[in-house]
């Protein structure tokens, strides 16, 4: 089982905490927790990241990842119960949650899916995918063009929206999609003209009939960022150097999957859905 391992995508919180933080202390021992996960001393692991499960000052998101390498370390070591436990009080937490296993592995996902099922009946619902390619950046005065693809499920996506904010807002603004496609859709942010470098958060949903939410790639409180460099209104420039290829899964009306938590702006974000992985292409 320990070399089950190998299988489990492992995210890596980018750079230390803050020493001024609420959370600075159950964010080192979540990078301690990791970092014992990845080299397989899962009982090691599990005693360092119990405490960030109980701490009232982490975010959400540090103790729902708590919560998943816990389990993931359980299930491993053959505690089933135990990993179990863990699945459950993740979901509690979080019942949008989706297990961010890229490996395939049959039946760490069919445990996961089984405990979601049962604990969020509405998480067996619906059976979409999205892939979305996020531009490295872009330029100030123009617009960034994204790009979403459907690789499952097109059939149920009746909408695509993008929610967009400059870094710092509190408000999401909606910008539809349009098709382009049966499976894909595609739209244009617009990125207001500025002196200075800033940067744009988002998100994707796929949604169905009445509005309901299929699929998301990032959410609300865990945004993508793209970098916006200086410039005005008609200032041109190449909008991407490289691509994130990121990909999510997705959840009926309880939540919904998100995808790459450690895009451009790195770290852990107070939120929820991190699920997913991220390949850089030429």
């Amino acid at each position: 089982m320990r070399a089950a391992s190998a299988l489990v995508a492992v995210a890596v919180v980018a750079g230390a905490a803050h020493a001024d933080a609420p959370d600075a202390r159950a964010r080192k021992a979540l990078a301690e927790g990791e970092r014992l996960f990845a080299d397989q001393e899962y009982g090691r692991a599990v005693k360092v990241l119990i405490p960030v499960t109980r701490d009232g000052n982490a975010a959400r998101a540090v103790r729902v990842r708590a919560w998943e390498l816990i389990a993931l370390a359980r299930y491993i070591d053959g505690d089933l119960g135990g990993a179990r436990d863990a699945f459950e009080r993740l979901l509690e937490a979080d019942p949008g949650f989706q297990l961010r296993d890229t490996s395939g592995s049959p039946r760490i996902r069919a445990f996961f899916d089984k405990i979601r099922a049962e604990v969020v009946p509405a998480a067996a619902a619906s059976d979409v995918d999205l892939e979305h390619a996020a531009p490295r950046g872009a330029t100030a005065g123009g617009k960034v063009e994204l790009d979403v693809r459907a690789t499952r499920g097109a059939d149920e996506v009746r909408a695509v929206v993008v929610l967009y904010r400059r870094l710092g807002a509190l408000a999401y603004r909606e910008q539809p999609a349009r098709s382009a496609a049966d499976d894909r859709w595609r739209t244009a942010v617009p990125l207001p003209a500025a002196r200075q470098a800033y940067a744009v958060e988002y998100y994707v949903e796929a949604r169905g009939t009445a509005g309901a939410v299929l699929a998301r790639i990032a959410s609300p409180d865990t945004p993508l960022s793209i970098p916006v460099g200086a410039g005005g209104v008609g200032a041109g420039g190449a909008w991407y150097g490289r691509w994130y290829v990121i990909t999510g899964a997705a959840v009926l009306a309880a939540g919904a999957t998100g995808a790459v938590i450690w895009a451009a702006s790195g770290g852990v974000d107070d939120g929820s859905l991190p699920p997913g992985r991220v390949t850089v292409t030429p």
